[in-house]
C-alpha cells in the first residue's frame, strides 16, 4: 500500500498541473463535487448506520470515490490514437488535477480517528502532534522541491552508476513513511506521497524514466497484486448477498453524477455522445481511492457492509465500464 502510494506521489507532476486551462479545473471541482454532494447524501439518508450516522465520514467516502483512475484510461486512449484530441486532454487533465484531491483526502482520513468519538482511542496522540507532522512533512516536501536542483545537478554532473537512482529512491521512500509514522501511524500514508512527490524533484531527466519505469513495475506488478489480494480477502461475500439494494444504489449514484456532470460540463464542447463518454471514463476508479476505504473499514468508521458494496461496485463493474468505453471510442470519433 505505502509503495502504491510513492508512486502516486512520483507521478505528480505540478508541472504539468499548472499548465492544465480553466475548464479542466472546472470540470475537476464540477464532476469530484456532483458525486461528492450525491454519494454522501444517499449514505447519510439512506443507509446512515454504514457510515455511523455521520454527514462527515459520508463525504469523505463520497470525495473519495468521485476520484479518477486515469493510468486505467490512459492505455485505451493510446490504443485509439487520441493523443492530441481534446476528448483526452480533459480526461487525463482532469485525471491528474484529481490527484491533489486524493493527497488531501487520505490526510483527512489519516487525523479523522482523532476527532471521531466512535474511534477515539487513548493510544492516539494530542491533535497537535498531528498537525505538527502533516506540517513537517509539507515543509520538508516543499524545501526538497525548492532546493532539490543541486542534488540534480550533481548527479547529472558525475553521471553516478545507475544503482545510485535506485538507492535515493528507496532512501527517500522509506524516510517519508518513517517520518510520518513517528507522528501518526496512518500520517505514513501521507508520508509515501509526498515522498514519491519530493523524489521527482531530486531525479535529473535522464534517469527520472528509466527509474519512473522501475517504481511502477515494482508497485504494480510485483506489489499491488499482494494489497489488492487483501482488500478482497476484506470483503464479506454475505454483504453483498444481503444486501444488492446498498450495491445498485451506490452504483446508480456514482455512475449518474458522473455522466450527468460531463453532459452539463462538456456538452457543448464535445457533444452529447462524447460528453456521456467521458462520464463514463471518469468513473473508472484505482488504487488511490480503495487504499482510502480500506483506512476507513480499518479504524471502524464504516461498516464492513458498505465496504464491501463499495469495493464490489469499483472492481466487479471495471470490466463492464472499460468494455462500453473502448466500444464507444471505436464507434465515435473524439474531437
Amino acid at each position: 500500500m505505502y509503495f502504491l502510494l510513492f508512486i502516486i506521489g512520483f507521478n505528480l507532476n505540478f508541472k504539468k498541473i499548472a499548465r492544465l486551462r480553466k475548464y479542466v479545473v472546472l470540470g475537476t471541482i464540477g464532476v469530484i463535487a456532483c458525486e461528492g454532494l450525491f454519494g454522501s447524501l444517499l449514505l447519510y439518508f439512506g443507509f446512515p448506520a454504514e457510515v455511523n450516522d455521520s454527514l462527515l465520514i459520508a463525504l469523505v467516502v463520497a470525495l473519495s470515490f468521485a476520484t479518477v483512475g486515469e493510468a486505467v484510461l490512459l492505455p485505451i486512449l493510446n490504443e485509439f490514437k487520441l493523443t492530441k484530441t481534446k476528448f483526452r486532454q480533459l480526461t487525463l487533465g482532469i485525471g491528474t488535477l484529481d490527484d491533489i484531491v486524493e493527497v488531501l483526502m487520505l490526510a483527512v482520513v489519516a487525523i479523522l480517528p482523532r476527532y471521531m468519538p466512535i474511534a477515539q482511542s487513548n493510544n492516539l496522540p494530542d491533535p497537535l502532534k498531528i498537525i505538527s507532522g502533516l506540517f513537517l512533512l509539507l515543509l520538508v516536501t516543499f524545501v526538497l522541491m525548492k532546493f532539490g536542483g543541486k542534488v540534480k545537478r550533481t548527479l547529472e554532473k558525475n553521471h553516478p552508476p545507475p544503482y545510485i537512482a535506485s538507492l535515493l529512491t528507496l532512501f527517500v521512500c522509506f524516510s517519508f513513511i518513517a517520518f510520518g509514522a513517528a507522528f501518526l501511524e496512518s500520517l505514513a500514508t501521507v508520508g509515501a506521497i509526498f515522498g514519491g512527490i519530493a523524489l521527482r524533484a531530486l531525479l535529473p531527466k535522464e534517469r527520472l524514466y528509466q527509474n519512473e519505469r522501475a517504481v511502477e513495475f515494482i508497485g504494480y506488478i510485483f506489489l499491488s497484486p499482494i494489497f489488492f489480494l487483501s482488500i478482497g480477502a476484506s470483503v464479506s461475500v454475505i454483504s453483498l448477498i444481503v444486501y444488492p439494494s446498498l450495491i445498485a444504489s451506490i452504483w446508480i449514484v456514482s455512475k449518474g453524477s458522473k455522466l450527468f456532470a460531463s453532459f452539463l460540463l462538456f456538452r457543448k464542447l464535445l457533444g452529447n455522445r462524447c460528453s456521456l463518454l467521458m462520464g463514463l471514463g471518469l468513473s473508472v476508479r484505482f488504487s488511490t481511492s480503495l487504499i482510502i476505504i480500506f483506512n476507513l473499514l480499518s479504524f471502524g468508521l464504516i461498516s464492513l457492509t458498505l465496504y464491501s458494496a463499495l469495493i464490489a461496485t469499483a472492481i466487479f463493474m471495471k470490466p463492464v465500464i472499460i468494455g462500453v468505453y473502448s466500444w464507444g471510442l471505436s464507434c465515435e470519433n473524439p474531437p
